[in-house]
């Protein structure tokens, strides 16, 4: 009886035991995802050079124009209205060098990171080399080239121009437009001052304030760290249910740890796109990112990008639990056939005397 109580027991660890090496395999995925993912995703180095690689700042003209359009304060001069967020993106790839949108964007990035880090609560784009070079002569130059590509101006128009410039846009003679000149510079000026200095590119959504949010993503980022610590203790209660030889313990580690990273290396080299569709919907709950549809589908690129990239240790951290699990495995199975070569060489020497 006792001896069936205890057979009883051991199946019913054994199996506890099995259930842990299956949970153990799904807990070290999304640890090996989860830990990778909070230690490089929250890095703005990291989508660097993801920009360069998908031609980001080719792209980026749109963001600014579209922002522009949409901040430009009521009492900007009236020609400034006028002008469509095409040509605004004319202006602004004739005002801003690469070197420049580059800086730009990449204090962009370092905002929108630092609102994740919790060191802002307003992250945004600066606008305020693009309002120097407004001010100046490149900017005449830019505007100018915006109105000489106007359909010609009618004779109302001109006297309109003359007395009023800006309430509309058209090409005059090249003589009036000579003699436009200072005052387009001197309306280039308030134009400059009527563009902010900063523009948000966050909106926080109404049923959630953005202090919560960065509490929650303090807390997620916490147990990201701690992923690991997971499949540790499921393999801890494996060894304490159902180890007690050291061939045991090589079959009952080197199963789990052989599956979990001959799953893993396939879910690091295409897990991005499955990834970066979950970041969006969480995220699209609680913020919302204001970029033109232009470049939509290159944010999209540029994060699949990042998180391929981000997801590479996966790759190489999969290979090696997958390694040493098969080494287990390989020596469990030599230890059991040397334990059966002994005892067929026992019995036979048995039966010999």
């Amino acid at each position: 009886m006792h001896k069936t109580f205890n057979n009883d027991l051991t199946i019913l660890a054994r199996l506890i035991a099995s259930l842990l090496a299956v949970s153990f395999i799904v807990t070290t995925l999304a640890a090996l995802v989860l830990f990778n993912l909070e230690r490089r995703a929250f890095n703005p180095l990291a989508y660097k050079q993801a920009l360069v690689s998908e031609n980001f700042y080719q792209q980026f003209p749109f963001l600014v124009s579209d922002l522009l359009t949409r901040n430009i304060s009521a009492d900007a001069p009236a020609f400034l209205h006028h002008i469509s967020a095409d040509q605004w993106k004319k202006i602004v790839e004739a005002l801003l060098p690469e070197q420049q949108m580059q800086a730009m964007t990449g204090d962009t990035l370092n905002q929108v990171f630092a609102y994740f880090n919790g060191e802002t609560l307003t992250p945004g784009i600066s606008l305020v080399p693009l309002k120097n070079n407004l001010a100046g002569p490149a900017g005449l130059d830019a505007v100018l080239t915006i109105i000489q590509s106007q359909p010609d101006c009618t004779i109302q128009q001109i006297a309109k121009m003359i007395d009023a410039f800006g309430q509309e846009l058209c090409n005059p003679p090249k003589a009036i437009l000579n003699l436009l000149q200072p005052i387009i510079q001197i309306q280039l000026q308030k134009a400059a001052s009527a563009i902010p200095d900063n523009v948000s590119i966050l909106q926080i959504t109404k049923d959630a304030s953005a202090q919560s949010d960065l509490k929650d993503l303090k807390a997620i980022r916490l147990m990201m760290r701690l992923s690991p610590l997971a499949p540790i203790a499921l393999l801890l209660g494996i060894t304490i249910l159902a180890v007690r030889t050291f061939k045991g313990w090589l079959t009952w580690w080197g199963w789990p740890l052989s599956l979990a990273g001959l799953f893993g290396i396939p879910l690091g080299l295409t897990g991005a796109p499955v990834l970066r569709w979950i970041l969006e919907r969480w995220l699209s709950k609680r913020i919302t990112l204001i970029i033109p549809p232009e470049i939509d589908t290159t944010i999209r690129a540029v994060a699949d990008a990042t998180l391929r990239e981000i997801l590479k240790p996966v790759v190489w951290e999969s290979l090696a639990l997958f390694i040493v699990g098969l080494i287990m495995i390989l020596s469990s199975i030599y230890l059991t056939i040397r334990e059966k070569n002994k005892a067929v060489a026992s019995e036979a020497k048995t039966k010999i005397y």
